[in-house]
């Protein structure tokens, strides 16, 4: 009697002991990755050895692409780094970063959670730019040049006939240098703030 009176305590107990663990063991990555991302020094300012020739200290999970402006100039992207030199990278001025709407593709979705997307004026001088990780939605920024925008409504716009925004009022201006930077589903991941942008003036090798 006595021993059915302590299994039946016993059961509850490690299930709950169970559910706890399963509960924390999904939630320590993401904690962990914040608070890491609220101690985080500037990506040019954390101290590190073996730059590469282009003044990049790289890490696993970071990668390359490139971008093609309306005026044929190619700027190179990396994305999410692990240090920057402060020699060769410059902190990219927040007056040429613009809020631009929310949204996505045309799928529900998106709408359900929209995407948060930004404007961002290139540089003329600017042969590269470096984006730091995503804190909040734990993954990288999307870079990619404007070819062609289009008003469908009051407040409403598609960017290259797949990016469907809400926009504020007026209509953002778009010159050559202009890309579009989609900084996913949470707004705390804002660009030039929480999320990092740098950019560099000399050239830098094909990767």
């Amino acid at each position: 009697m006595k021993f059915h009176r302590l299994l039946k305590i016993f059961i509850p107990a490690s299930l709950i002991f169970i559910g706890i663990t399963v509960f924390n063991n999904f939630q320590a990555p993401d904690t962990k990755r914040l608070n890491f991302c609220r101690m985080a020094k500037s990506l040019t300012q954390i101290e590190a050895q073996n730059y590469d020739a282009d003044g990049v200290k790289l890490r696993g999970g970071t990668f390359f692409r490139k971008v093609s402006l309306e005026n044929k100039k190619e700027v190179k992207i990396i994305i999410f780094p692990e240090a920057l030199s402060s020699k060769q990278w410059s902190k990219f001025p927040q007056s040429l970063i613009q809020y631009i709407g929310q949204g996505g593709d045309n799928g529900w979705q998106e709408w359900l959670r929209p995407d948060y997307f930004y404007l961002l004026e290139v540089p003329p001088q600017a042969t590269a730019l470096a984006f730091g990780r995503l804190c909040y939605r734990n993954g990288d920024a999307e870079v990619e040049s404007i070819k062609n925008l289009k008003q469908v409504s009051p407040g409403k716009i598609i960017i290259n006939n797949k990016i469907y925004l809400s926009h504020s009022s007026p209509l953002p201006n778009i010159n050559p240098f202009t890309v579009i930077v989609n900084t996913g589903s949470n707004k705390l991941d804002s660009l030039g703030t929480q999320t990092e942008v740098f950019f560099r003036t000399i050239g830098i090798s094909n990767k």
